[in-house]
């Protein structure tokens, strides 16, 4: 029998809040963005046309900046070690999340993730042109749910580890087992079978939870 768990990137298996923020606070181009947000949020631009407004102020700017500062983010603590006992136990891993290929892949590649998803950005070496894939937040439990069919695992044998509002789609499945690591949303956290703040304990409750079954 098969086994999936799905991380989240952000404020996850990395110690940033958001992928998107990190990339415009080294740009600088937060303020200039702000407006977008709140169209999206009135409901007057799609999810699609808010990442494109976004992505756009990077265009014509030197991203190495960016390329060379991600390089310099380490892991959550324990990230390392919680996936290297997922993997022992032959769970299948991997990232889920609305945040940023360029953070995403070099995660996924240094944690030898199974699967990857993440919003991808479309590059000219340095420069960003434009936005390949957006990632909706409200999307990533129909990808949860095509990841455990692509590996043939049930649905009650996925589990999921987030944090944040931007996991809401997948709190609500029911799927075999919920984890709020560090929840920065109180509905998460009302969602979640347990709630952690180490990804050693997240790790460990869902060993146990597939030895039980």
């Amino acid at each position: 029998m098969r086994y999936l768990v799905a991380f989240d990137l952000d404020g996850t298996l990395l110690p940033i809040n958001s992928s998107w923020e990190l990339v415009h606070r080294l740009l600088g181009t937060v303020d200039v963005v702000r407006k977008y947000r709140r169209m999206y949020e009135r409901g007057e631009i799609s999810y699609r046309e808010w990442a494109e407004l976004d992505v756009s102020t990077w265009r014509g700017k030197d991203f190495s900046i960016v390329l060379r500062e991600i390089e310099n983010i380490d892991l959550m603590d324990n990230a390392k070690e919680a996936i290297s006992m997922l993997k022992e136990e032959e769970f299948l891993v991997g990232i889920i999340s609305s945040g940023l290929d360029i953070l995403a892949g070099k995660v996924c590649k240094e944690l030898d993730m199974d699967f990857c998803y993440s919003a991808r950005l479309e590059m000219d070496g340095n420069e960003v042109i434009g936005i390949k894939e957006e990632l909706p937040p409200e999307k990533k439990g129909k990808i949860l749910a095509d990841v455990a069919a692509n590996f043939g695992v049930k649905i009650k044998n996925v589990g999921y580890v987030g944090d944040g509002d931007s996991d809401l789609s997948v709190f609500k499945m029911n799927i075999g087992i919920k984890i709020a690591y560090r929840p920065r949303s109180q509905e998460i956290r009302k969602l979640a079978d347990f709630v952690v703040n180490d990804l050693i304990e997240a790790a460990r409750i869902l060993v146990g939870w597939k030895g039980s079954r």
